[in-house]
């Protein structure tokens, strides 16, 4: 059976804790081109996916102007609003 659910419901439900979240954004920050992310539960988020296919974040990686400061809290809403496998 698929799983739509997002991480951030995941994380409302507590299948996912806020310092996975953490640990996902600090891996795609720290190369771009990660390997499949895995949560705890066995949720699997391919985390190039998720930022390219969020507009905002997409958007700020991409800009050279921009400092990780501000990156961060763009690639932690692509994360959570992104539909896991699992």
């Amino acid at each position: 059976m698929i799983d739509f659910q997002t991480v951030g419901d995941l994380c409302n439900a507590h299948h996912i804790v806020e310092e996975e979240v953490d640990a996902a954004v600090a891996a795609y920050l720290a190369d771009p081109l990660p390997p499949i992310f895995v949560f705890q539960q066995g949720y699997q988020l391919n985390l190039m996916k998720a930022v390219r296919n969020h507009q905002g974040a997409r958007v700020f990686m991409e800009r050279e102007d921009v400092g990780i400061a501000l990156k961060r809290p763009f690639v932690r809403a692509a994360i959570l609003q992104a539909r896991p496998k699992g």
